[in-house]
């Protein structure tokens, strides 16, 4: 029984095999991208005397296989559903090993899986020191710059302002933090959504690629030349009157009502940065990258051809600009060139990967 089991089992594992050993000529150009990050952090590294961490590397990959596996018991527990509401008079089980096998586990899907985060691994390796080392390489400096310029584009006042009469109640605060959190399940769900495709479409890689290019363009590019910390830290880094004193004290009202974690998160970040201690390090204002990476996920909803999901996608990032701003995370004007950033990401990942398709022959 061993061995008819075994049997079965070789020729899957050749084929999942084969199909990986292929998949790295598919992925080239998302591994040289990554490999580029992880150079300049190499250099950055000798430059600054620091040794690269990977702390933030485990934080990443431990999640991934978590969301991962409650993703494939979802869908299992999904298809369940589907077969006993359409009467499937068969085992039920048997099915859903059959889905498991031959849908989630087929080997083109297998390979993709396993080269979006291996890709996507050395690319975080790179990508986490260069923004943890952005106070170090270039101290913060752009804090009043920004509060000045967003005051002047917005006619004068601070866009918290604003905002004020129709948020400043512990209910909406509440409902935009949970939001501003809820960025990171979409996050995944749209990395899953594409990284784990079984097929090789221009849509994945342009996907994988415009999401790693935008944040390096906006974090490690734009966020060290211009580095700066924010609204929430204003007064913490600089002497003199805050003019956001008084959106952190209705925070911290709100706060008394429904938790805002935001604020918990803030004082670690601070803390942190003080130190350069911690696994949650790295403060970086400009661009916002929660509402660039949020308008490129409503880009590939509409690229995917399911104007509904774009929409959906639109909206929510509407809603993370504005939670941006209410909860004190960034100035305006880092959601608008967050945005542009975003714009300019997905299209150069478009160019970049309908040539590699080019040079591959590949449609």
């Amino acid at each position: 029984m061993t061995y008819a089991l075994a049997a079965r089992a070789w020729p899957r594992l050749a084929a999942t095999v084969a199909a990986i050993r292929r998949g790295f000529a598919s992925h080239a150009l998302l591994y040289g991208f990554a490999l580029i990050v992880c150079s300049l952090a190499v250099l950055e590294s000798f430059w600054l005397g620091l040794p690269l961490d990977l702390q933030m590397v485990l934080i990443f990959t431990g999640p991934v296989l978590l969301v991962l596996a409650v993703m494939m018991a979802v869908g299992l527990g999904v298809e369940a559903l589907r077969l006993q509401r359409a009467g499937f008079a068969g085992s039920v089980t048997a099915a859903l090993g059959r889905k498991l096998r031959d849908d989630y586990l087929a080997p083109e899907r297998v390979s993709n899986a396993a080269h979006s985060v291996a890709f996507m691994t050395l690319y975080m390796v790179g990508y986490t020191f260069i923004k943890r080392a952005i106070p170090l390489a270039v101290p913060f400096s752009w804090d009043e710059t920004f509060m000045q310029l967003d005051r002047t584009v917005h006619f004068g006042s601070h866009p918290y302002e604003w905002l004020a009469p129709i948020l400043n109640t512990p209910a909406v605060t509440f409902a935009l933090n949970v939001n501003y959190n809820f960025w990171f399940l979409v996050m995944f769900s749209c990395w899953f959504w594409q990284g784990f495709d079984a097929r090789d479409t221009a849509l994945r890689m342009r996907f994988l690629l415009g999401f790693t290019l935008t944040w390096f363009l906006g974090t490690c590019v734009l966020g060290t030349i211009f580095s700066s910390v924010g609204p929430a830290f204003y007064g913490r880094l600089l002497p003199g009157p805050d003019p956001y004193a008084p959106l952190m004290n209705w925070l911290n009202q709100a706060s008394e009502v429904n938790r805002i974690w935001s604020l918990r998160v803030m004082d670690e970040l601070w803390r942190n940065y003080e130190t350069g201690e911690g696994v949650i390090n790295g403060i970086s204002a400009m661009p916002s990258m929660h509402v660039g990476t949020s308008v490129l996920f409503a880009m590939l909803g509409f690229a995917s051809g399911k104007r509904w999901v774009g929409w959906l996608l639109s909206g929510f990032a509407l809603l993370i600009f504005v939670g941006s701003i209410h909860l004190g995370w960034h100035y305006a004007i880092d959601g608008y060139v967050g945005a542009a950033v975003a714009v300019f990401g997905w299209w150069a990942a478009g160019r970049l990967v309908a040539f590699d398709r080019r040079l591959r022959g590949v449609a």
